[in-house]
């Protein structure tokens, strides 16, 4: 790992290169480089949703983040990543991205039960105590494959469920002992913060689990769709993650570096 001084990034950026952005690179970085940022990732999203594959289009954003990288050359880095989902069941799909010159890849659950999206899976007839067994049963099953750097908004169904957040110790012990085994990192997120619940995913309670396993660093995003939400409650993210003996890092190349 590489890096001393402090780095001011998101780790977790979206913008039209997904299917749900709202701001163009751009305008990203124009946002990014007026916060003062050092370093910003463009993780765009590989869903695998109706529409949402063919949407993917790695060569316009490649040759954009060129011209970004560029532009801003003088003032920050900028940061090629990706967020595949569920990456266990689209194995083909992550092995062509790992031949790419991404510099940092997010592993995420966004659909498990028959195929629906979180939102979806809320407004199901179904006690909250089985959506999150499946839930955690399909976040198992993605860190035991691995092949990418962290995983992104651990506890995320209280996203859609505000502030329903199930922990299995049993399950989130063999989760971390996965990822512990395969390097794998935990993302904060904190676009919970801006979806009514009232803390990061995930909160103290899970981050503290996961440095009890073992986990001695993570990585911060804002989650950000829309400019006015790039570096979002990342300041005090950090500070309580430092807080926590948690050490928050970037990737460059696939590789750690202090943030």
């Amino acid at each position: 790992m590489t890096g001393t001084a402090p780095t001011k990034c998101d780790c977790h950026v979206h913008t039209l290169f997904s299917p749900d952005g709202h701001q163009s690179m751009q305008d990203a970085c124009q946002r990014a480089a007026a916060l003062g940022l050092d370093a910003v990732c463009f993780t765009e999203h590989l869903d695998f949703g109706p529409g949402e594959q063919e949407y993917y289009n790695p060569e316009a954003y490649f040759a954009e983040l060129e011209r970004m990288r560029e532009r801003y050359a003088e003032q920050m880095q900028i940061l090629a990543g990706l967020e595949i989902s569920e990456p266990h069941r689209h194995l083909h799909e992550l092995e062509e991205a790992q031949k790419r010159p991404y510099d940092f890849i997010l592993g995420s659950v966004h659909a498990w039960i028959g195929d629906l999206f979180a939102s979806e899976i809320a407004r199901l007839d179904m006690p909250a105590e089985q959506i999150y067994d499946a839930y955690w049963a399909e976040v198992l099953q993605m860190v035991q494959c691995g092949g990418f750097d962290a995983v992104a908004h651990l506890d995320f169904p209280k996203r859609y469920m505000k502030d329903v957040s199930l922990f299995e110790p049993a399950r989130l012990s063999a989760i971390f002992a996965e990822m512990h085994k395969r390097g794998l990192l935990l993302e904060i997120n904190t676009s919970s913060l801006r979806k009514g619940c009232l803390e990061t995913m995930p909160g103290a309670a899970l981050l503290r689990q996961y440095k009890a396993a073992g986990g001695a660093y993570v990585t911060l995003g804002s989650d950000a769709h829309r400019t006015q939400d790039l570096y979002a409650a990342l300041p005090e993210t950090k500070r309580k993650a430092e807080a926590l003996g948690l050490r928050p890092v970037y990737f460059v190349q696939r590789k750690m570096r202090l943030a």
